[in-house]
This record gives C-alpha cells, sequence and structure tokens, in this order.
C-alpha cells in the first residue's frame, strides 16, 4: 500500500477544529507554525492554507463554514499580495478583514500578546471572536 500523497490545494489545515468553534469568522494564516502559534494565542477559529496561494476548493470551503474571513498572512511581498488576491476572491461571498503585518514579520514569530492585539480590534468590533484575551 502506497502513501496518498496530499495536494496542496485541498487541504485547510485544522479546519475540523475551526469548524467545530462556535461562530461563524475564521482567521487565515499560510502555515501550520502560524496556524498553532495563533490557536496558541487563544484564537481557536484559525486555518492553515499551506501557502500563499487559495485554491478553488479551499476556497469553497472557507465559504461553506464561515461568514467572516480574517485574513493574517506573512508581512511580505507574497503574502501581501496573496491577502489582496484572497480578499478579493472572497469578498463577493463573505466579508474579509486583512489584518496587515509589519515587513519581514509572520505569525508564528509573534508573541501570543502580538497576535492578540492585532486581532482584539476585531473583538472589539463583533467579528466573531469573542473574548481573545488571555
Amino acid at each position: 500500500m502506497g502513501v496518498r500523497s496530499v495536494s496542496r490545494a485541498e487541504p485547510l489545515f485544522n479546519l475540523h477544529r475551526a469548524a467545530a468553534e462556535a461562530g461563524n469568522s475564521v482567521a487565515v494564516v499560510e502555515g501550520f507554525f502560524d496556524c498553532m502559534k495563533v490557536h496558541q494565542a487563544g484564537i481557536r477559529s484559525v486555518v492553515a492554507l499551506m501557502g500563499s496561494a487559495l485554491y478553488e476548493p479551499q476556497q469553497q470551503l472557507l465559504r461553506e463554514r464561515f461568514r467572516q474571513i480574517h485574513l493574517l498572512l506573512d508581512g511580505d511581498s507574497a503574502g501581501r499580495k496573496a491577502s489582496e488576491v484572497i480578499a478579493q476572491k472572497l469578498r463577493r461571498y463573505c466579508s474579509v478583514q486583512v489584518i496587515p503585518l509589519a515587513e519581514g514579520v509572520q505569525p508564528d514569530q509573534m508573541s501570543e500578546q502580538d497576535i492578540v492585539d492585532a486581532l482584539q480590534r476585531l473583538a472589539n468590533d463583533d467579528y466573531g471572536f469573542g473574548n481573545i484575551s488571555k
């Protein structure tokens, strides 16, 4: 029996946990380390694209399960460009908020408090993350 390769166009890392959370909001990051760090900061509804592109199967999964999507992609040129493209793709289906990070910053390099601070504005604006302070 061979090992099944996983297409980067299929999975949303942590989708099973994010979909199980109450609410209709999700934070979207690029990689699984970003996802784990955001989850550790208290944001339970978070998924990773496993790259900086949003493929059609991933877009469909997000549209089916969430009404508010918060993009927390890397603060490099690829992450910024991807945020623009992804936001444009999703805005016709749901509310999209881009959370800009400083140049070169990635969510997995941020402290838990910095992640909470970056998302706190969303909680205060009733974007569905609830009380995210620890």
